[in-house]
């Protein structure tokens, strides 16, 4: 039968013995626990399979099974359901087994309410945090899914085959691309749709840091090899059953090349002042804007380690090399940055548009994303015109970013500027310097005029 209703933990309760069941259905409803509890094995399945519960208190010794059995059927149906085990035996033998097979712990009978309530609360923060994990790998792998690489261009869509094909192999991957053009939104792709999603994926900036630094980061580092040192194990160790993303691999040092082409071949690591190998199973995908075939024939990047790496490659193109893509990259940041900051939706006005769609974007995909940030958090209507985007990509970009000069050597950003500036003061004189009517007066929003004002380095005094 069942106890308290209040929305606390609900704990499925197994013993044959009456007495017993009882008992440790008192002690968990002085603690307001939702209990269930059950005299029989198979009243205890059709109870798992209508219901979820938080914790299971199971009696080891039960008529044509035992604890372990029926622990083994409850996880069946839930991997995760903590399960205490009560035992009327002393055996440390099979206390120890029911822990090695998957218990949370056991209890001697008769029940110490005590004991149970400490080990069940034990036992819900283990649960919590277990499926805490889980929702956030699968949070992870629903955010990194294919069709999350936003792209329709024919380019993009060799993108997405190669993507997915490296997902489903086990080889190592390697992804060439200018800087800002999504390499590592690719190789998040690739692992969290992998059988290896359920392991960890890590991330190392191999430009970031200097030779040393990188080293150590790599492949750990023993306690006292220099004064202070602590013992810390290395990305490659912590990316252990899953998956290591070493960017900008081009820029590593011969001597840490070698060692990573070791790793590769042996599968085990060596600490920095270590000489015992830790044996490691991880994926390696590597990314790189420099021209490794070029690397290899200068002898700065080694050969034999390029062709390990070079087994599946996914080139992709910069966004200039595909502006058809621009529309839609710019509605998914669109709809993104809109939800992040609590906004109402947002369009994009035609001239926007064709500005964007002119640009030749160096800073490719990032570049964008950034563009499209600034311009929700500038925007106060439901439409962002070209006062909301920078000046890099303003009314220049009209012109494919080609600077036009006049006879006085003056820049058409200038010209711009400086007709902007007139415009605003003259806005400024005739509402008696109000920021807020001066906006109206424009037509742009408050947001807007603020920026306006501060980037044109125009003095006033602040609305009234």
């Amino acid at each position: 039968m069942e106890g308290s209703l209040e929305e606390k933990e609900r704990i499925l309760v197994v013993d044959d013995d009456l007495n017993t069941l009882k008992m440790v259905e008192s002690f968990l409803a002085l603690k307001k626990y939702q209990v269930v509890t059950c005299l029989t094995f198979r009243d205890a399945m059709k109870e798992m399979a209508s219901r979820t519960f938080d914790a299971a208190v199971i009696d080891y010794f039960m008529p044509n099974t035992t604890g372990l059995e029926m622990m083994k059927a409850f996880h069946d149906v839930d991997a995760d359901l903590p399960v205490i085990v009560l035992t009327a035996s002393r055996d440390i033998k099979v206390a120890v087994n029911m822990i090695k097979e998957g218990a949370f712990n056991y209890l001697i009978k008769p029940v110490d309410p005590d004991e149970l309530y400490v080990n069940l609360d034990k036992a819900f923060e283990k649960h919590r945090l277990v499926l805490e994990n889980k929702n956030l790998k699968l949070d992870l792998k629903n955010r990194y899914k294919f069709d999350h690489i936003v792209g329709e261009s024919g380019r993009m869509q060799e993108v997405f085959d190669l993507t997915s094909r490296a997902a489903r192999v086990r080889s190592n991957a390697l992804i060439l691309g200018e800087t800002g053009v999504g390499k590592e939104l690719v190789a998040k792709a690739i692992h969290y749709n992998s059988p290896r999603n359920g392991g960890p994926f890590v991330g190392v900036n191999c430009s970031a840091l200097a030779e040393s630094l990188l080293e150590a980061e790599l492949f750990g580092i023993e306690k006292n090899v220099a004064t202070g040192v602590d013992a810390r194990m290395g990305k490659f160790e912590a990316a252990n059953g899953g998956s290591i993303f070493l960017d900008e691999i081009g820029d590593m040092s011969s001597s840490i090349q070698a060692k990573v082409l070791r790793v590769i071949q042996e599968r085990e690591v060596e600490r920095v002042g270590s000489h015992t190998p830790r044996k490691v199973d991880i994926r390696i995908i590597a990314a790189t804007n420099r021209d490794l075939d070029a690397a290899v024939a200068q002898e700065t990047f080694r050969k034999d380690l390029f062709y390990r790496l070079n087994v599946l490659v996914i080139p992709i193109p910069p966004l200039r090399q595909r502006k058809q893509d621009i529309p839609a990259l710019c509605g998914h940041f669109l709809v993104r940055f809109c939800a992040e900051n609590g906004l109402a939706k947002k369009k994009i006005s035609p001239e926007v548009m064709k500005i964007l769609s002119s640009h030749s974007w160096p800073g490719n995909v990032r570049e964008l994303e950034n563009t499209m940030e600034r311009a929700v958090v500038l925007c106060d209507t439901d439409t962002i015109e070209p006062v909301h985007l920078p000046d890099n990509i303003g009314v220049s970009s009209q012109v494919a970013g080609e600077r036009t000069e006049d006879n006085d050597g003056q820049g058409l950003d200038g010209r711009v500027n400086e007709f902007e500036k007139s415009l605003i003061l003259e806005a400024l004189e005739k509402c008696g310097g109000r920021q807020n009517k001066a906006a109206q007066m424009l037509g742009v929003s408050e947001r807007s005029m603020w920026y306006k004002i501060k980037k044109l380095g125009i003095h006033t005094s602040k609305d009234s």
